[in-house]
């Protein structure tokens, strides 16, 4: 008798889980419809808001948009080789420099050692 029980009480899990998962597998189809309704009434709206804005004003803007943006590259461009010819000069002058203070070092170096050779006679 405990075996039959058991036996009727394992068929009615089983059911119950197959309609559980028959139950999950409609609502998980029914949120797909949705989401799928929902992605293209949203890309509806994106299309029909894009027809809107296509009008002469915004081909005006978007010229206006590419001749503003060709003129700062040209202005970048002009500044990037002003800075870069003037960065070029300042190294000169600093190798100048470099070359000035290493001749002045070799010079007491010179002395220093013409001082020793002195002290030594």
């Amino acid at each position: 008798m405990k075996k039959l029980a058991s036996l009727v009480l394992l068929g009615c899990i089983a059911l119950t889980g197959c309609e559980d998962a028959d139950e999950a597998k409609k609502d998980a189809a029914e949120a797909k419809e949705e989401v799928k309704q929902a992605v293209n009434d949203a890309w509806k709206d994106v299309k029909e808001a894009t027809s809107e804005f296509n009008d002469d004003s915004l081909q005006a803007l978007l010229a206006e948009s590419k001749e503003m943006g060709l003129s700062m590259y040209d202005n970048g461009k002009e500044i990037a080789i002003d800075a870069w010819i003037e960065s070029k000069e300042a190294a000169g002058e600093l190798s100048e420099k470099t070359k000035q203070k290493a001749k002045e070092l070799a010079e007491e170096l010179k002395a220093a050692r013409e001082k020793l050779e002195q002290e030594k006679n």
